[in-house]
């Protein structure tokens, strides 16, 4: 039997200074409830397509062709977003126009940010040395 290899070791640091905010259980459920929105790739893409296409906005037409799925499946994605309050929808005729609404991601980068409550922010030093 071989003898085990050993390597170098390598220091860790636990910084437990607390961050910046706490975050509080309305801030926690509207949170949770964006995450699971934005749980599915077919979800991120579409977010991607609408807030490049122009006048950052786009129509159902348009969003269609760009993923090998039923309408009712493509449909269903896009309800459960505006339904989050991530995107609004607006009937123009016999068609639905998507377009992104900011304050939702501005909420989630406020707990995902550096220095925010959920991420230390970098090169902090841990006051518990």
């Amino acid at each position: 039997m071989a003898a085990p290899k050993h390597t170098n070791a390598v220091p860790v640091t636990l910084s437990l200074t607390r961050p910046a905010a706490e975050v509080d259980d309305a801030a926690a459920e509207r949170a949770a409830q964006l995450f699971k929105a934005l749980s599915d790739p077919v979800r991120i893409r579409l977010l991607s397509l609408i807030r490049r296409s122009t006048g950052d906005e786009a129509c159902f037409c348009d969003l269609a062709p760009e993923f090998d799925m039923p309408q009712p499946t493509l449909s269903h994605h896009l309800s459960v977003l505006v339904k989050a309050g991530i995107l609004a929808r607006q009937r123009r005729g016999t068609w639905s126009w998507y377009r992104l609404l900011p304050e939702p991601l501005h909420a989630l980068e406020a707990l995902l940010r550096p220095g925010g409550p959920l991420v230390d922010e970098p090169g902090r030093e841990s006051r518990c040395q």
